[in-house]
């Protein structure tokens, strides 16, 4: 529960724009969403001069510069580390249920087998999905026949994962915001069209009237 609850609150200290760790935060005067300077600059310069979360007319001098943000974060991240070390002590080992959620979430650590006192976590049972130490690989007979992979190897791959999946997201974001200006841009340009093409109408009508009460 208290992960949850860390997770939960680092989540409100991302850029709302990158997704990722606020650098350099600001905060949008109008909607009170944070994100990095770099991006909102970049959004208010290269697409248009308004928030992209709540649309409202935005310039960079507006921005509220939030230098505790800072502060905040770099104490968030101690409190992930305590959370994701007190969730991988713990996750199950060897002998636990087949059936649980993959133990890898958390870097590689020194946390040790319950079956083998002392001995490390090192290795990655694929089939059961727990991390169990080279005795239960070898010797225990749970994982006979079983795939395994060096842990490590696989908290690499989790991370390349997910890097890749959060790069692909960013980009697939910031590709619909500039579709949405885009649309909104048109948006405006009809509707100027339009009250020109009204108030042209408005003046032929008006002079046609005028010719007529003339005669």
């Amino acid at each position: 529960m208290e992960e949850h609850g860390v997770e939960g609150l680092a989540e409100v200290f991302r850029c709302f724009i990158c997704m990722e760790r606020l650098r350099d935060a600001h905060l949008c005067p109008h909607c009170s969403k944070l994100c990095c300077y770099a991006c909102i600059r970049r959004w208010l310069t290269e697409q248009r001069s308004q928030c992209p979360h709540c649309r409202a007319a935005l310039h960079l001098h507006e921005l509220v510069n939030c230098r505790w943000v800072e502060e905040v974060t770099q104490q968030l991240d101690s409190l992930q580390l305590g959370a994701a070390s007190t969730a991988c002590k713990g996750s199950p080992s060897a002998s636990g249920d087949a059936s649980a959620s993959p133990a890898v979430a958390a870097a590689p650590s020194e946390e040790r087998c319950s079956q083998h006192k002392g001995e490390k976590l090192s290795v990655y049972c694929w089939n059961c999905r727990l991390c169990i130490c080279h005795q239960c690989a070898l010797w225990g007979g749970t994982h006979l026949g079983h795939v395994f992979k060096p842990l490590e190897e696989v908290h690499s791959q989790q991370v390349s994962q997910v890097r890749e999946q959060v790069l692909a997201l960013r980009r697939r974001l910031l590709h619909l915001l500039g579709l949405v200006a885009h649309v909104e841009r048109s948006v405006e340009a009809v509707r100027r069209a339009k009250d020109l093409r009204v108030h042209e109408i408005r003046n032929a009508v008006e002079h046609m009237i005028a010719r007529l009460d003339a005669q």
